[in-house]
């Protein structure tokens, strides 16, 4: 679990608490509960096929659960992958038998391994960063929606509690349940929205966009390599052409043939 998230999360809902005065069950309500969480998961579960909504639970658990390759280690990892397409005789054999810390660079290789050509290798590997793209997109869209909705459904919970007061304002007895369940839908709407949710979403769209990065780093480096070139050039190369947000992938410069490259296994 995301510490940070764990920690914001909870620190936030306890302030909360602490502002209740410690009287935290009496802003507990289970018909407010049932029409602000029930209704906004249903409503969301409504507008999607249940292909997406396990898709997007799955990748916001991956999202809390894990944290992307940082940058240096991803480039110690293709230094070493180079290394041994450059300097080992039984490279195809090492390289398909090593252990990677990165499942992108690990299917990457593999497939250069294989002996696909330099340019299918460039497609495959551009079609899986668009592939990852839009399943980080998939589940922020598909959260973000969930935050819209769930004031909306505080406002419907209000409006029922509302009904419920005018409808028993002869008898005191139904007064304080309608003025309960339309007080504290609003709280729950708000709370799920911009307390849970919203922090979520967030966290999505960053770690997709991180995510995105070191595919496009590492498949930079990877087809670099490919090529012939120095696996001691890409620590200045990739650190020198970060990708910002929606610019085009990462184009190493073409690797120079010298001696060293033509003595070099044909890695093409």
């Amino acid at each position: 679990m995301d510490i940070a998230s764990l920690i914001g999360v909870l620190g936030a809902l306890l302030l909360i608490a602490i502002a209740t005065g410690g009287r935290f069950l009496q802003f507990f309500d289970l018909p407010a509960v049932f029409i602000v969480f029930g209704g906004t998961f249903l409503v969301v579960l409504s507008k999607s096929t249940m292909a997406d909504f396990r898709a997007a639970y799955t990748t916001a658990r991956e999202v809390l659960t894990t944290k992307p390759m940082p940058l240096t280690d991803m480039i110690d990892e293709l230094i070493a992958v180079g290394r041994v397409a450059r300097y080992d005789d039984r490279w195809m054999i090492t390289l398909e038998d090593r252990e990677y810390k990165d499942a992108f660079i690990a299917k990457a290789v593999r497939m250069w391994v294989d002996g696909i050509d330099h340019a299918l290798l460039k497609d495959a590997l551009l079609r899986e960063i668009t592939e990852m793209k839009i399943r980080y997109e998939q589940a922020r869209d598909f959260f973000a929606y969930a935050q819209e909705l769930a004031p909306g459904m505080g406002m419907i919970g209000t409006l029922i509690g509302l009904v419920i007061m005018m409808g028993g304002v002869n008898d005191p007895r139904t007064i304080g349940p309608g003025m309960a369940v339309a007080l504290l839908t609003t709280l729950y709407g708000a709370i799920l929205a911009n307390v849970v949710i919203g922090p979520l979403v967030q966290k999505i769209n960053g770690h997709g966009k991180r995510v995105k990065r070191n595919y496009e780093m590492a498949m930079a480096g990877v087809l670099f390599i490919h090529k012939g070139g120095d696996p001691r050039l890409l620590p200045d190369l990739l650190l020198g052409h970060l990708p910002h947000e929606d610019s085009a992938p990462i184009a190493l410069p073409e690797p120079k043939q010298d001696k060293a490259e033509a003595e070099a296994p044909d890695n093409a």
